[in-house]
């Protein structure tokens, strides 16, 4: 959790709403018909929108997810490990940030190189 939502996020306002959205829903996942744990804000709060009741309360802008579909939801710009059964890193998927940052690196590389060999004598 952000720092500038935790106070939002313990609120009894948010607890309340979170609690009749999710009830509304049946507890089950808007995405993938499994078991619903979190109520999910569609549009991301942020600290220039955390006080616009039409962005945090607004049953339009919530959506009831299983964990599963939330950490998709959310890792799907980062890095994901993958941990086999007993728990030992499986396999690392690069996400698409860190993905274009390492595209990025590698055009950067070859830009110095090609520069490396236009001025050694």
């Amino acid at each position: 959790m952000k720092e500038y939502a935790r106070t939002f996020y313990k609120g009894k306002k948010w607890r309340e709403c979170s609690a009749a959205y999710m009830a509304s829903k049946q507890y089950v996942c808007e995405r993938c018909g499994g078991v619903a744990v979190i109520c999910h804000h569609r549009r991301h709060i942020t600290p220039a929108n955390i006080t616009d009741p039409n962005i945090t309360y607004n049953w339009g802008n919530l959506e009831a997810l299983c964990q599963d579909c939330h950490n998709k939801e959310h890792m799907q710009k980062n890095t994901k490990i993958i941990f086999d059964d007993a728990g030992q890193v499986e396999k690392v998927k690069d996400g698409a940030q860190v993905r274009d940052f390492k595209q990025a690196c590698n055009h950067i590389d070859a830009l110095l190189s090609k520069f490396d060999r236009v001025e050694s004598p």
